[in-house]
């Protein structure tokens, strides 16, 4: 299966709805999607909401991004929001008593918060190896194999238009969050000119 697991909705501080970035993911023949806003399952329980009445041809694993007192930590499986700005210990405990399952997002890329914290790598179940805009991707991977952690990857999209910028390839003889733990990946860096345009895009919104 195709899987994109790093994207931001209209919800949190993407571009765009829902519905245009489950269009967006399905013109791209992306089997699987999780809606990883800021601190809120809300974007993945309205994807999973439309694809179940629209019956649409993708799979939703939902999820959240949220901010730990250390870092940004990916959580999946999971369809309640988690309280932002605990530690990392804190965050991951809370988020396996809901049943699901914790990756570092884009460790090292302090100015968008991602962790710095080595400590972080032994609490987490997996670690996001490549962002999409992340220029520590290297620093990543080095510690997940460190750590002996899973690696996936995320496009980090913040528009329909950057979905898939990051694929995993997932086993289909598994539940979803079980088969993120065996995931292979392909990704690229986003344009200059997509991260222009979202620059201005967030400009156009404090104005």
């Amino acid at each position: 299966m195709r899987a994109e697991l790093h994207v931001h909705s209209s919800i949190s501080d993407g571009k765009d709805s829902v519905r245009k970035i489950l269009k967006s993911a399905i013109e791209k023949r992306i089997d699987v999607i999780s809606i990883t806003d800021h601190d809120t399952v809300q974007g993945s329980l309205e994807a999973l909401d439309v694809v179940e009445e629209e019956k649409l041809p993708i799979r939703v694993l939902p999820g959240c991004e949220i901010t730990s007192s250390s870092g940004h930590i990916l959580a999946f499986g999971i369809t309640k929001d988690v309280e932002p700005k605990m530690s990392a210990e804190e965050t991951c405990r809370t988020v396996r008593e809901l049943g699901g399952v914790c990756f570092l997002a884009h460790p090292f890329d302090f100015i968008r918060g991602g962790s710095m914290r080595l400590k972080d790598f032994r609490v987490v179940d997996g670690v996001e190896t490549f962002n999409a805009k992340s220029y520590f991707n290297f620093m990543a991977k080095r510690c997940a194999k460190k750590f002996f952690k899973p690696e996936i990857a995320g496009s980090d999209a913040h528009s329909a238009r950057s979905v898939g910028l990051a694929i995993n390839f997932l086993p289909d003889n598994l539940s979803l969050v079980e088969s993120i733990f065996h995931a292979r990946y392909d990704g690229k860096r986003v344009s200059v000119r997509e991260r222009l345009a979202f620059l201005l895009f967030r400009l156009s919104q404090r104005l």
